[in-house]
């Protein structure tokens, strides 16, 4: 049976309708504020993972596209999974203001790729740049 990649959304605010290859996989609550779990503890959600890309939200070898839109901004990242790495492994996926960082569940980091974002249209009519 595939694994899963368990994304974990490694910033205060929720992530709404997280794409993965453009199909909607779920949303992730921002980081908990403590006490129970304890402070900045990341939430998470899981992913199939698929050799090929579907029509379903699934994490496939190769290039795979990521959209998250937080409240205040939205991230963009492409993640990248080797053909090296077992089908039936599961992985780790932290989603931070600037970097996606995919990992082995034994913690070893396979690859760390670049977050560009924008600003919601909320946020920037609160800043009076829309």
């Amino acid at each position: 049976m595939a694994g899963f990649v368990t994304v974990f959304n490694s910033y205060n605010e929720p992530i709404t309708n997280l794409l993965v290859g453009n199909n909607v996989a779920g949303n992730v609550a921002g980081w908990s504020a403590g006490p129970t779990p304890p402070q900045y503890t990341p939430s998470g959600l899981k992913v199939a993972r698929s050799k090929y890309p579907s029509t379903s939200p699934v994490f496939a070898y190769g290039d795979n596209s990521l959209v998250f839109p937080w409240d205040s901004r939205t991230g963009k990242t492409t993640v990248s999974i080797p053909t090296d790495q077992s089908l039936d492994d599961d992985l780790i996926l932290y989603l931070t203001q600037n970097d996606a960082i995919l990992l082995t569940a034994r913690g070893v980091v396979i690859n760390t790729s670049p977050v560009t974002t924008t600003l919601s249209l909320a946020e920037m009519e609160k800043d009076g740049a829309a």
